[in-house]
């Protein structure tokens, strides 16, 4: 089975980690080139595999959904780096500790800001990449991704959707004629099955699951199916054959401990828990849930305990948490049972959990206690002054709606927003910006902070295509510093808003205003700043030929600024501010074109690393080039190689080896002028030389290594060695 999470990388710009290889021999052993070569082939640089659209590259949605759109549709030939990728997205890193603190999956973030109206674009994508999955290299590791992707299914389109999808995988599984790696993925297809509490969804096909699994490692899992579909018997003699298939010395799997407490058999779970690890992982966060209806307390009260183990640990925490309130724990512990931390005191989980804790209150029909959980954490946000847009948005992601809008009522019944910040998504969310309005006007002693807020509220109104009060906030706000009019920024973010809406009256109007009022700024640095604001949202908006028309404008205010080097504001300084305005909005063409009106002479103060960089993310490597190439005329060669090797990597990845071979070339030619290259660069070009199949130049630029990298150059030899068999 292929490691998750135990990734090696080869090869990272323009630092390299290796791993410690034998040394070098004459004839390198096959297993170590099948290493090396598995290791290149998970980290091509292959996305995208075309300039991104404007429309796409301008849109942080839009990214993500045309990231996952071109991973279901990518040949075979990345499988390797397919299946890195998609375990970011579909898996939580766990936390390894020290410095590896663990990471949510990608598709948790998407989803949390993915608008309704692109839900089903994203279950059409779920649908290419079941499909892509099952063209993976690993039995094991499919049939885990198809059921992390079972469980996004069911949070966009519900359970009848998830079982549909699962049973689907599992009649395709049991057809299989290769009996181990049947066996491997219908294991791993029932453990998503009872994770996501489907077993009664595939109970016409336990019996055949049940027969293929017969000669296999007992599975606790088609255990766990059994005693949901109330076949306690069953049951419990698959139980008890997983527990005597594991060896005495090895760790018992503690949802089988839950599982004999669901079929009421206390001895056997109480003889089992002295074979587990505390571990604060939602399996454990059952096992508590279940000595808690087994009313066993005190025990329980130990193993809450007991899964606490670290309040750092917040990806792993928050899934022991969920894991014991899902499995239908006792939500007083949140309030009551939670350790004391050595050189952290009491954890505290009001803040994070109270709606949640009062949602599961309201299911076990206790309404007085839930009351009193919100009443707390209203009390809590109005002391604390806590950021409680995420808090409440989360409660709405967690099905507790009702808690969240109880608490924002009570919360502006008492005047809170005086002090704690408005929640805007929450409020867009129930439709409440009008009673949050009148305290964003006058929120926020930071006059920065409030300038973002009011923005927010702005293109908030402006998204519930309400025009008059987006316009009416975005006038009234002031400037963020002098040269930088923040209401035509605004203004002109609400125009496109309308404009992407198909609103094209609502849209010309606002572009109309924030042009008039461009239009009377004195300054000629502030009025460029505010037609480059403009052109950016014109191109949001989709017309690119008033976008083209505006940016014009902004080149001639800012050529009619002194061109004297000795002023802090001249020209050339306007030009390449307002190109990193087109930049951070993700236009790199309009960038790019605003770089080429800066003179000749004066390149060498212009920063071009973070367009290559984004032109790259973008899938843009013309423009790449260019600005490479202008890095090399020019003559800053000190930027030179670091550059040249990003965009050669980004051509290895996509079969270009003719222009990435040009670019190291002239990247090893800077190189060979230097008296001591940078060791870092010269690793980076002996990779890069060997896997565009250039091994002569390789070898050569290994030579110039300094001899005191004795292990590196073993390793290097072998890395060139093992492309040069290939």
């Amino acid at each position: 089975m292929r490691s998750l999470f135990k990734v090696v990388l080869l090869l990272s710009l323009p630092y390299a980690t290796f791993l410690p290889f034998p040394e070098a021999q004459a004839k390198v052993p096959s297993q170590t080139c099948v290493t090396l070569s598995d290791s290149d082939l998970g980290y091509v640089n292959w996305y995208p595999p075309n300039p991104l659209p404007v429309s796409v590259a301008t849109d942080a949605v839009g990214r993500r959904l045309a990231k996952l759109e071109a991973i279901a549709a990518s040949p075979s030939s990345l499988n390797l780096t397919i299946e890195r990728e998609l375990t970011q997205w579909l898996f939580e890193k766990p936390d390894l500790g020290g410095a590896d603190i663990g990471s949510r999956a990608r598709m948790h973030g998407l989803l949390k800001v993915l608008p309704n109206n692109q839900k089903p674009k994203l279950v059409a994508i779920f649908d290419q990449l079941a499909l892509r999955i099952e063209k993976l290299p690993s039995p094991s590791l499919r049939a885990e991704m198809t059921g992390k992707l079972a469980s996004y299914y069911q949070k966009l389109q519900g359970n009848e959707r998830a079982a549909q999808f699962l049973n689907r995988a599992i009649t395709k599984t049991l057809n299989s004629t290769d009996k181990q790696v049947r066996a491997v993925q219908l294991t791993k297809l029932l453990d998503a099955v009872v994770e996501l509490k489907l077993s009664k969804a595939i109970a016409p096909q336990l019996p055949q699951i049940e027969r293929a699994l017969q000669s296999s490692t007992p599975s606790v899992s088609l255990a766990r199916a059994f005693a949901d579909n109330n076949q306690s018997q069953k049951a419990l003699k698959l139980a008890d054959r997983f527990a005597k298939a594991t060896k005495a010395e090895k760790i018992v799997n503690s949802d089988l401990i839950t599982l004999y407490l669901q079929l009421n058999k206390l001895e056997l779970a109480n003889q089992n828990l002295k074979r587990i690890s505390p571990a604060n992982d939602a399996a454990y966060g059952r096992l508590v849930a279940a000595y808690d209806r087994a009313k066993q307390t005190k025990l329980a009260d130990k193993l809450f305990k007991d899964g606490f183990d670290s309040f750092f640990d917040t990806v792993k925490n928050d899934a022991f948490l969920d894991g014991y309130l899902k499995a239908g724990g006792n939500p007083d512990r949140l309030f009551t049972g939670v350790p004391v931390l050595q050189a952290v005191g009491v954890i505290d989980l009001r803040g994070d959990y109270s709606l949640r804790a009062a949602g599961e209150y309201r299911r076990l029909n206790q309404p007085q206690k839930a009351q009193r959980v919100i009443a707390e954490f209203v009390q809590l946000a109005a002391a604390n002054n806590l950021v409680i847009d995420d808090i409440l948005m989360a409660a709405i992601t967690d099905g507790n709606q009702q808690e969240a809008k109880a608490a924002f009522q009570q919360l502006l019944e008492k005047g809170a927003f005086v002090k704690v910040e408005p929640p805007i998504n929450f409020a867009t969310q129930i439709n409440a910006l009008d009673q949050i309005a009148p305290f964003i006007k006058r929120a926020s002693k930071n006059n920065e902070r409030r300038i973002e807020l009011l923005q927010s509220l702005a293109l908030a109104y402006a998204k519930q295509q309400q025009a008059n009060k987006a316009v009416s906030i975005a006038e009234q706000i002031p400037r963020r510093s002098p040269e930088y009019s923040t209401a035509i920024d605004t203004l002109a973010q609400v125009a496109a808003v309308f404009g992407k809406s198909g609103q094209k009256t609502e849209a010309t109007t606002i572009f109309a205003k924030a042009l008039s009022l461009s239009s009377n700024i004195k300054e000629l640095d502030t009025r460029a700043m505010a037609y480059t604001a403009i052109a950016r949202a014109y191109t949001d908006a989709g017309d690119t030929s008033a976008a083209e028309t505006t940016r014009q404008a902004a080149v001639k205010l800012a050529l009619s600024l002194p061109n004297d080097p000795n002023l802090s504001v001249n020209a050339n300084y306007m030009l390449s501010l307002i190109s990193q305005q087109f930049l951070n909005a993700n236009q790199v063409e309009a960038a790019w074109k605003m770089l080429q009106e800066i003179p000749k002479d004066a390149y060498k103060n212009t920063n071009t690393s973070n367009l290559i960089s984004t032109a790259l993310a973008l899938g843009n490597l013309s423009i790449a080039q260019q600005a490479v190439d202008l890095e090399y005329t020019d003559g800053r060669l000190s930027l030179f190689p670091e550059e040249a090797f990003k965009l050669a990597s980004s051509y290895i990845g996509r079969n270009r080896q003719k222009e990435a071979i040009k670019l190291l070339d002239q990247a090893a030619d800077v190189m060979n002028k230097q008296l001591k290259p940078e060791p870092s660069y010269l690793i980076s070009i002996v990779r890069l030389y060997a896997q565009a199949g250039r091994i002569d130049a390789a070898r050569q630029m290994l030579s110039k290594l300094p001899s005191s990298y004795t292990g590196l150059r073993q390793e290097l030899q072998q890395y060139i060695d093992c492309h040069q068999k290939a």
